[in-house]
């Protein structure tokens, strides 16, 4: 609570405090907040967002908004306390407010930790993509790309990220893709993508059964030969395109 009360002194407005317990996200019930969110099952509207703050027992990550130089004075004041920050522009609330955000969590957290965590008890059959937007998303595109898989990072992210994750996927397995900004275009392109691991599976299955399968063996017939008596019998041989 000590990074809060430090951003709203220096002027901070409450309604830009957003933070998340990896569940939900829980953000004032401001208007412009609201719109901002609009499209989002994920979000919980608070009356008050810095009573439920002190109520909350698992905060992940906290977000702050505001102008660059007083972003810039709250991220001093974070890593002196050795917490993990992020900056970046943000459309939170309104993309006319010109805003930057302040992404803060504790140095532990790490995002490809946590990936690999999850590919070990999923054991996904068509692999996986990892979808995110800042540098604290670095982690886990670095294990997707050294999996083989996919990093795909929103087109509107910071043009450093995009370049130093395609400089790390260089001579590497997996790839790095954009994603388009706009939602229902992003949907379609993850699935598209999707698609393609899918794809890539059922190519894999039919060339394992190619190398698998056993070869050609001709058929034996055996028959009896009535020419002769007694309980002798003879085996003929016959190929199937004798037949």
């Amino acid at each position: 609570m000590q990074i809060v009360y430090e951003f709203l002194k220096n002027g901070g407005n409450v309604d830009y405090i957003r933070y998340t317990n990896g569940e939900k996200i829980f953000a004032t019930n401001q208007e412009d907040v609201q719109n901002y969110y609009r499209n989002s099952h994920r979000v919980e509207f608070c009356s008050d967002i810095y009573e439920e703050m002190q109520k909350a027992e698992d905060i992940t990550k906290l977000t702050l908004a505001g102008k660059k130089d007083q972003m810039k004075q709250s991220a001093e004041f974070v890593q002196s306390l050795d917490f993990w920050t992020d900056m970046d522009k943000t459309g939170f609330p309104r993309k006319d407010c010109n805003n930057y955000r302040l992404d803060i969590s504790q140095k532990n957290i790490n995002k490809g930790e946590a990936v690999k965590a999850l590919v070990s008890m999923l054991k996904p059959i068509y692999g996986y993509l990892c979808v995110g937007n800042g540098r604290n998303d670095i982690s886990m595109f670095k294990t997707a790309i050294d999996d083989g898989m996919i990093a795909a990072i929103m087109s509107n992210s910071a043009s450093e990220l995009l370049e130093e994750m395609e400089q790390y996927a260089k001579n590497r397995k997996g790839k790095v893709k954009k994603v388009p900004t706009d939602k229902n275009l992003a949907n379609k392109y993850i699935l598209k993508m999707a698609k393609e691991f899918q794809s890539c599976e059922k190519t894999a299955q039919r060339e394992f059964y190619d190398r698998t399968r056993l070869p050609y063996v001709e058929r034996v017939k055996i028959g009896i030969d009535t020419s002769r008596k007694g309980n002798n019998y003879s085996v003929s041989r016959r190929k199937n395109q004798e037949r």
